[in-house]
């Protein structure tokens, strides 16, 4: 079976192709790995593929029609399509509603559906590693204005966390945030940049701290915050899916740290619930994505 298929390559896609996640590029895609084996397990005969769509107009949009006529039950999508997902559903979930970006599509009689499966995956893999649920976690998030930061703090006003702070570099779009957070959330928003002078309280007033930028992807990559601002007994979560240089200095801290995996999980098995309204075999798609 193919990498992954584009529009014009959809007449080779295997016969029993009903789901996908879709996304220019796409190749690197860890969803069929999850995803599968979540199928197999519960004997559901479908198979699940990587679709890379064009980013000229309406390219996208195409291909979801296309995706319809051929009885695709659903599909996830990744960067840089959430926002046309958006436009393209007939009906949308709160936080998708709230935070504009759609990464989970169900194909329904009327048109297609969609969710946002990030918010809730995190939130999920919060309570699942430091054993408290978020609604109750002062949170701060850096990297607030990129796509899966603004999804958190859209997740974390949702649920009435007692505090939120944004922290990004200078932008328009922080305040914006902020404001469009404030009439979901019953505390107030905090908006800093990372010279602010009042970062320092802010991280140690924080429960939970959020890397939500790119900072730790690659080896090398400087911290987004000084570790010295860190207190034991801190949970600190960097969405990167493997150890980061900030993960190892918090552990060293006395934090209790943990990288995106958990986040990258359940927000797959949310989205297979939506598929199905049932619950995944968690430990097959673990093992899928992590061999463990």
């Amino acid at each position: 079976m193919q990498v992954f298929y584009t529009a014009e390559q959809l007449d080779t896609l295997p016969a029993d192709a009903r789901l996908g996640v879709i996304g220019n590029p796409i190749a690197h895609s860890k969803s069929p790995q999850m995803q599968q084996p979540a199928l197999n397990a519960a004997g559901i005969a479908a198979r699940y593929v990587r679709l890379m769509a064009g980013t000229e107009d309406g390219a996208f949009e195409s291909l979801l029609c296309t995706l319809a006529e051929r009885g695709f039950i659903g599909v996830n999508v990744t960067v840089p399509f959430k926002k046309k997902a958006h436009d393209a559903a007939v009906q949308l979930d709160p936080l998708a509603r709230l935070s504009g970006a759609v990464n989970t599509l169900v194909r329904k009689d009327d048109g297609w559906h969609g969710y946002n499966t990030d918010g809730p995956g995190f939130s999920r893999a919060i309570e699942e590693c430091c054993g408290r649920p978020l609604k109750e976690l002062r949170v701060l998030i850096m990297g607030a204005c990129g796509g899966a930061g603004s999804a958190l703090a859209c997740q974390c006003a949702l649920e009435s966390c007692p505090g939120i702070t944004l922290v990004n570099r200078p932008r328009p779009e922080l305040a914006e945030l902020a404001t469009r957070l404030a009439p979901n959330s019953n505390a107030p928003i905090e908006t800093l940049h990372f010279d602010s002078p009042e970062l320092p309280a802010a991280v140690a007033a924080a429960d939970l701290i959020v890397n939500a930028t790119s900072l730790g992807l690659h080896e090398g990559d400087p911290m987004p915050i000084s570790p010295d601002l860190l207190s034991p007994g801190q949970l600190v979560y960097d969405i990167v899916t493997h150890e980061t240089a900030l993960h190892r200095a918090a552990t060293a801290r006395g934090c209790s740290a943990a990288t995106g995996q958990g986040m990258l999980l359940w927000q797959g098995a949310i989205a297979f619930e939506h598929w199905f309204g049932l619950t995944p075999d968690i430990p097959a798609m673990r093992r899928g994505l992590f061999g463990k």
